[in-house]
């Protein structure tokens, strides 16, 4: 009997050009490449997926949404035939995978970060089952991904990479 319970969440991001632009650090895009982000955003949804692992063992809920390999692929592809169309749809799977998670914990949408817990060997075994791998480096073997606690626990003072993260407000 498997530990961890896994259920798939149906979910719908929703493109918004301005968090793109935040995160993209752009304030302007053309119009061709609006076109290209609204066409990949459009083949993209299907690709995302999102679930959500419950311990039956003291009840901890986690929150995993990943991009399916083939969005990685598209976006190398992306990249060496242009480099500046390549940045464009890797923040888009960015914001993708956000606006997917900000829809499941509104708190992310405050600009909060999803924090990554540290997942024992049961949680470990969930992700393979989804044919997913986990490094210690607190990565999993996609590029776009959020895997935090469900429903928000917490910020910085509750992440795995607290002490190697740029954006934690806990060091010293």
């Amino acid at each position: 009997m498997k530990s961890i319970k896994i259920k798939e969440i149906g979910i719908s991001p929703e493109f918004d050009i301005f968090s793109y632009c935040e995160l993209a650090g752009d304030n302007r895009l053309d119009q061709e490449t609006l076109d290209e982000l609204g066409e990949r955003w459009d083949q993209w949804t299907g690709r995302i997926k999102a679930f959500e692992l419950l311990n039956p063992v003291g009840g901890a809920k986690y929150l995993l949404i990943f991009m399916d390999q083939e969005v990685e692929q598209d976006i190398e592809e992306a990249w060496r035939e242009s480099p500046v169309m390549g940045l464009a749809l890797h923040n888009l799977a960015i914001c993708m995978v956000m606006s997917a998670a900000q829809g499941l914990i509104p708190e992310l949408a405050e600009g909060s970060c999803a924090p990554l817990p540290k997942p024992g060997p049961a949680i470990q075994e969930a992700f393979e089952d989804l044919g997913l791998a986990w490094s210690v480096e607190g990565t999993i073997n996609r590029r776009f991904a959020v895997f935090t606690p469900y429903p928000y626990a917490g910020g910085c003072e509750i992440c795995y990479l607290e002490q190697t993260c740029p954006r934690s407000r806990t060091k010293a």
